[in-house]
């Protein structure tokens, strides 16, 4: 069976943009901004998006309001933040008042301030266990 998996991501500093080229080489995709629409049916969407002032971007909102819960089958949070908090309970309330299934993988890396490098081992260890527990789920689907 053939599978239609995407990530769609938002970074105003660019760690969440790390992170997502990250999974996209762990699950052989091509990651693209929200601006770029979604095509077809998806039947695992990658969403990922940071923490600013402990809010999610109006912008990461508005895209995951406009989701077509006939076209997105599942969706996986991901994200970035310099604190303790995640996209996924604000995102996560937008992805079931819209009726789409939120999958219960997924990944935020906490610590990381703006612009301030690279991940460290044991965050890029946490994206590759991530992407290879999510590429197993998209095999069982």
């Amino acid at each position: 069976m053939f599978f239609v998996n995407a990530i769609r991501y938002y970074s105003r500093t660019g760690n969440t943009e790390k992170m997502a080229k990250l999974l996209g080489e762990q699950l052989n995709l091509t990651p693209e901004t929200i601006d770029k629409p979604l095509e077809g049916v998806v039947d695992k969407l990658f969403i990922g998006g940071g923490i600013y002032n402990t809010n999610v971007d109006k912008n990461l909102k508005e895209f995951t309001t406009n989701l077509d819960p006939t076209k997105v089958k599942e969706v996986v949070l991901f994200g970035t933040s310099g604190s303790v908090f995640t996209v996924g309970k604000q995102l996560g309330k937008i992805l079931k008042k819209n009726g789409i299934p939120e999958s219960n993988e997924h990944l935020y890396l906490h610590g990381l301030m703006p612009k301030l490098g690279n991940f460290n081992e044991h965050q890029k260890k946490e994206i590759q266990e991530f992407a290879d527990k999510a590429d197993k789920e998209s095999l069982k689907s």
